[in-house]
Formats: structure tokens, sequence, C-alpha cells
């Protein structure tokens, strides 16, 4: 398995990139033993939190939001990663960032590969036209081993059918780029997930606490997730 750095990315809030970046951070753990989570937002450390003191994750916060410091963020974010010297790396990266990351994409890129990393992308696709939009336009993503378009499910078929039928999406398949699916949870579900802390996948377990049918409807989620965009991100299929 080669060492990965992954960004989450997506520009604008509220689009399921902590979601996606949990459950890939679950991922890495439950695979590889062990990751490292860069939270870019000061603001918004949610990720970051979610694993303050689970065993097998290093967490690093770095200022990713600043457009006028964002070579600056560059240079921090290198900083920590070369001492990290962690095989998989999950940053959620913070909106807006296409003018910051994505500034820096041609100084972010071969850094990682200087530190023997493939660089992956992980666009989380939104309901609105913008979210397609920006995916066709964003640097990094150009420049990125490899990019996987991520549609949030959450939103039903409007995220689907925008993304389909969006020019974005024919230049994204041309230029190497692949799918996936982030599986929806109901509301209720989802809350119980976003206000508990460590691993979503710990929470299908009966030391959870929870009800029988939330735990089972968790583990579909999680596996779900983990059977697709998950194995999609970090080249292979889960092992059972």
């Amino acid at each position: 398995m080669e060492k990965t750095i992954l960004i989450v990315h997506g520009d604008k809030g509220g689009v399921g990139k902590s979601t996606l970046a949990a459950l890939c951070v679950d991922y890495c753990i439950e695979q590889f033993g062990a990751c490292a989570v860069v939270e870019g937002d000061a603001k918004i450390d949610d990720v970051a939190r979610r694993f303050g003191g689970t065993l097998g994750v290093d967490g690093y916060l770095v200022d990713l939001a600043r457009a006028d410091a964002s070579e600056d963020a560059a240079v921090r974010l290198f900083e920590e990663l070369e001492h990290a010297n962690a095989a998989h790396v999950v940053i959620n990266t913070p909106a807006s960032a296409s003018s910051t990351i994505d500034a820096q994409a041609d100084l972010i890129v071969p850094s990682a590969h200087e530190l023997g990393y493939q660089v992956v992308v992980a666009w989380l696709v939104g309901a609105g036209e913008d979210s397609a939009r920006l995916a066709g336009e964003s640097s990094l993503c150009a420049a990125a081993d490899r990019k996987v378009a991520v549609i949030n499910d959450h939103y039903g078929v409007a995220a689907t059918s925008i993304w389909g039928r969006h020019v974005a999406r024919t230049a994204w398949l041309d230029t190497g780029g692949t799918e996936a699916h982030l599986p929806d949870l109901t509301e209720r579900v989802a809350e119980i997930v976003r206000e508990s802390t460590g691993r979503p996948s710990l929470l299908a377990a009966p030391a959870s606490g929870l009800p029988v049918i939330t735990r089972t409807v968790i583990k579909r989620w999680v596996h779900a997730a983990w059977d697709g965009p998950c194995a999609e991100i970090f080249g292979g299929r889960r092992d059972d």
C-alpha cells in the first residue's frame, strides 16, 4: 500500500467533507492500524477533536483557511507532515479552500511526492451546480495523482442529477477521475454520529449503549462508506 495523503475537498462548507474525513480516518485505523489527521479549519476542528486521544491517530491543526497566507499554511502543513512521517494522512479542508490550498497546488503536490506520498483528492459533490463547476476548476484536483468525485447521497437525486449532466463530470472522467457515493443517514442517526467522539464504526458495537436498531443502521452505513468511497480512495476493498 502506497503512502497516501488524502485531501478531502469541495470548497463549500456543509457538503459532507468532515463526515467523509471521519469515515476515512476510521477506515485507515481498521485497515492499516494508524492514521494522521490534519484539521484545516482552526475555528471548526470537528474531525481532529473527534479523534482526540484515539489509539493510532495523530492529530494536527493547521490553519488552511487564510487566503492571504496560503503559502505559509502550505509550509506549516509540510513541516507537520515531515515530522509525523505517517503512512496515511487525511486532510480535512476548510470552506473556500480553492483560495488557499488550491492556490498552492504546484507546491503541495511536488512536496508530497518528495516525502514519498501519492496525493488523492476526494471532491465532495453537493446539490448545487457550483459544486460541480468548482470541481472542474480545482488546480489541486488537476495536479493530484488520483481524484475521486464523491456524490453525497444526503442531497438525493439533486446531487446525482446535476453532477451527472454537468460538463465538469465529463472532463473529470476523461482525465482519469473516478466516482463514488457517500451514503446517507436519517437525521436522527446522523445527529447521534455527529455528537459522538472517536471512531464512527464503534457506535455499531453493543458497548456503545445504543439500541440494536440504531447500531444496525450505523454498521450498514459505515460499511457502505468503507466499501464505497473509502475503498475507492485508498485503492482496495475492505478486509472482512
